[in-house]
């Protein structure tokens, strides 16, 4: 996320009063489980989540549900609504990390040894 961005969770947000969990123009974000029936009463959702991909960080908001097993009788799956938050100009792949970098260095360095041991630099020990 952008720099200057202050994340807080287990704070419940009253989304049947209208209330925002994206607060100071954005600075701040509250985000909660909700999970918990005894929040849903407030709130009036399940809950957030913060999604981080390789596209950026979306907040989905997930819609209360009675129960796992009225779920599982009636065939219901969680209703989630997404808001984009930031997305990425450019897709983060792994070689753009600090793993993926050391990644690559191990491969190149593979790959210089298999081509030392083809030109006969390398010997096979027997």
């Amino acid at each position: 996320m952008k720099a200057g961005i202050l994340l807080m969770v287990m704070v419940p947000v009253a989304v049947k009063k209208g209330e925002s969990p994206i607060k100071a123009n954005g600075r701040l974000i509250v985000i909660d489980g909700g999970f918990s029936k005894a929040y849903q009463n407030q709130t009036g959702i399940a809950g957030y989540t913060l999604v981080s991909n390789s596209r950026g960080f979306i907040l989905a908001s997930h819609k209360t549900f009675e129960s796992k097993k009225s779920a599982i009788e009636h065939d219901l799956d969680i209703h989630t609504s997404k808001i984009i938050l930031e997305r990425s100009a450019k897709r983060i792949m792994v070689k753009d990390t600090d793993k993926g970098k050391l990644l690559i260095q191990h491969i190149n360095a593979l790959k210089e040894l298999l081509l030392a041991y083809r030109n006969g630099d390398i010997k096979e020990k027997r």
